[in-house]
């Protein structure tokens, strides 16, 4: 008792209190109990057996004077649990569900007899999604949950936000995405340039979105893809994470993939979405444009067994997404007339005047119309002729909108491969590894203007390592490699040169490719001294960025009503004073004289130097590389000096 007292004091001194309580790896769980007889009493040095027939799985721990066990550093699986002790029955306790990062607590009552007379407890666990042994908050989702809830075609992340306080976008309980930790099998799995889990992946420098239909859509991203068919479970912690996953204080996501087990199993599917089965556009319509495709398929399948009976495992997984489908798209165009010259007016009695060139030279002696612009307009209004007067793009009167259909395609692959060994009854190694390679085209800015095409290849592997030391004393240790890589190609080699609210040619989007491996390193050592669950344990995160933009080589310029005096109002102030019943703050009547008088109000120009401080051509790639390197540590003890109460100690 006085050296459990020391353990205790040494712990206390060192940790602050905190939630957590059945310590182990990121995304393993914990299994623990006491055993006593039928009036109450505490049957020490009892046999527990944690076993799993499908995996050859067994561990074995012997109860404390207490009648206590535990079993630290479980992976999520079905179990089943035996207790013997002589001059008891046997007491077996079948479908244990160990869910991701949700201590269990099994308390058994052994009957007096023999040890061959068994008494067989059928669980429900397996069914249960409601943490009763932490402080944590959360709900873990098992396979037929993944499999049987709704989804947009398979895509597993949406489901990351069925929890009470999450949304789509990844906020939690009120606190920033950018504060959301997500690992995959106990292995960083976290946009590391953006550092948000949800919303659109896009990099704000280059406005260039991620080409995954994964990430395009306004739900939880991560590096590395999750399928319904690898995906065994997941759990996420909205709040008082335990303190092996206190990164951050946002949203912890623990994600597992599934392993072989003695039995051949594997699946495949096949969903269609048709365009014959969907209605057009209301605005379509009402322009005049066809209905868009929406070809959607996906398709894939899993297998998984045996390579060495109760030995060694393999299962692997492959997701295949291809659609086909037309983006409507609807912009801002001039109209024939502006293209001449011509300028229009709705004054404020909603009567339409018409000033010719000349009258406009005339009210405008000190500028006139460029030439140059004019006929930049004239070959605009040409080639794409105002089609929509209804959707509040344009003036009606000078420019318009031009709508049209643009298609766009996804291509997304997905290959998954885990192998799991059992080395010996005390240690267990598994390996994964991921493979994803997707193509988009994107949209375009007119039906004759160059098309976005987005590659994305993130790669991903995890080693971990699970040894049982002895009796009390688990080590659990995890590597992993994240590696991001993605290239966006642009539409666009050139200066941005636009006439703002009136006509762009281009989206102007850069090409932009980024590398970002992360090594990971993970170990976590338990301990169970008497009453006491302690876990010491790391995280060390190396990242390396390496980023490839054409966006700051190029400069800008832009005819833009607001950088006039007056915010504008000088470009209408000689219409108002030659009579016109006009207001001077009309951003659109703006925009049609200063497209008119055809000047660069707003322009940026671009310099980038060399690390020797030279000069670099217009256009050059801008190359940067960066490095982060993060270093944790943490300590934590779990006392429980009676059925119901735990105290429970942390040091992150």
């Amino acid at each position: 008792m006085k050296k459990t007292n020391h353990f205790f004091l040494i712990i206390a001194v060192l940790l602050i209190l905190a939630t957590s309580i059945f310590p182990q790896a990121s995304g393993a769980t914990g299994i623990s109990g006491s055993v006593s007889d039928l009036q109450g009493a505490v049957v020490p040095g009892a046999t527990v057996t944690l076993s799993n027939s499908a995996k050859g799985f067994t561990r074995t721990a012997v109860t404390n004077g207490n009648g206590v066990y535990n079993f630290a550093g479980i992976q999520p699986d079905v179990y089943t649990l035996e207790i013997e002790k002589t001059g008891f029955k046997k007491y077996v306790q079948n479908d244990l569900r160990a869910a991701v990062d949700t201590p269990l607590e099994i308390n058994a009552k052994l009957e007096i007899g023999a040890v061959s007379e068994v008494v067989t407890v059928n669980s429900n666990t397996i069914d249960s999604v409601v943490n009763t042994q932490d402080a944590s908050i959360g709900n873990s989702f098992q396979p037929v949950q993944i499999q049987q809830l709704p989804t947009d075609s398979r895509q597993v992340n949406s489901l990351l936000s069925l929890q009470p306080g999450v949304t789509r976008e990844g906020y939690t309980n009120g606190g920033r995405s950018d504060q959301t930790n997500i690992m995959l099998d106990g292995v960083d799995n976290n946009d590391q340039q953006q550092g948000t889990a949800g919303g659109l992946h896009v990099e704000q420098a280059n406005n260039v979105g991620s080409p995954l239909p994964n990430s395009a859509t306004n739900t939880f991203f991560s590096v590395l893809r999750a399928t319904a068919e690898s995906l065994d479970e997941f759990r996420v912690t909205t709040a008082s994470p335990n303190a092996n996953q206190g990164r951050s204080s946002g949203a912890q996501i623990s994600l597992i993939t599934k392993s072989g087990t003695n039995q051949f199993h594997g699946a495949g599917f096949y969903v269609h979405r048709d365009t014959n089965w969907s209605a057009n556009d209301f605005f379509n319509n009402r322009a005049g444009v066809e209905r868009p495709n929406i070809d959607r398929d996906v398709f894939g399948g899993a297998v998984g067994g045996p390579v060495w009976k109760n030995k060694v495992f393999f299962f692997y997984s492959y997701e295949g997404w291809r659609e086909q489908k037309d983006a409507s798209i609807v912009t801002t165009v001039p109209l024939a007339s502006l293209g001449q010259g011509i300028l229009k007016l709705q004054d404020n009695d909603g009567i339409v005047q018409t000033i010719t060139p000349a009258q406009f030279t005339s009210i405008f002696p000190d500028a006139g119309q460029n030439p140059t612009a004019l006929a930049s307009l004239a070959s605009a209004a040409a080639r794409y002729p105002a089609n929509d007067f209804q959707s509040g793009f344009g003036d009606n009167v000078n420019t318009a909108g031009f709508r049209f259909n643009t298609p766009v395609s996804y291509e997304q692959n997905t290959h998954i491969l885990r192998l799991d060994w059992n080395i010996n009854a005390n240690q267990q190694l598994f390996a994964r590894a991921n493979k994803q390679h997707d193509v988009e085209i994107g949209n375009s800015a007119f039906p004759d203007t160059p098309q976005q095409e987005n590659w994305e290849h993130n790669t991903g592997l995890a080693i971990g390592h699970n040894w049982t030391i002895g009796s009390n004393k688990i080590n659990s240790f995890r590597y992993g490699l994240t590696r991001q890589a993605f290239t966006a190609g642009g539409d666009s080699n050139q200066d941005r040169i636009v006439f703002r609210f009136v006509f762009s040619p281009l989206n102007f989007l850069y090409s932009l490719s980024r590398v970002t491996p992360v090594q990971n390193f993970t170990d976590d050592f338990t301990w169970t001294v008497g009453k006491h669950t302690a876990q010491f344990g790391g995280n060390v995160r190396i990242v390396r960025n390496k980023r490839q933009d054409s966006a700051p080589g190029f400069s800008q310029a832009v005819i833009n009503p607001s950088f006039y005096d007056g915010s504008g109002r000088s470009l209408l102030n000689p219409l108002v004073d030659a009579g016109y019943n006009i207001s001077n703050t009309d951003l659109l009547k703006q925009a049609a004289v200063a497209s008119l008088i055809g000047r660069y109000s707003d322009y940026t120009a671009e310099f980038n130097y060399d690390k020797d401080g030279s000069l670099l051509p217009p256009g050059t790639v801008v190359n940067r590389n960066f490095a982060t390197e993060e270093y944790e540590m943490y300590a934590q003890d779990s006392w429980k000096p009676r059925q119901r109460l735990i105290i429970n100690y942390v040091l992150r």
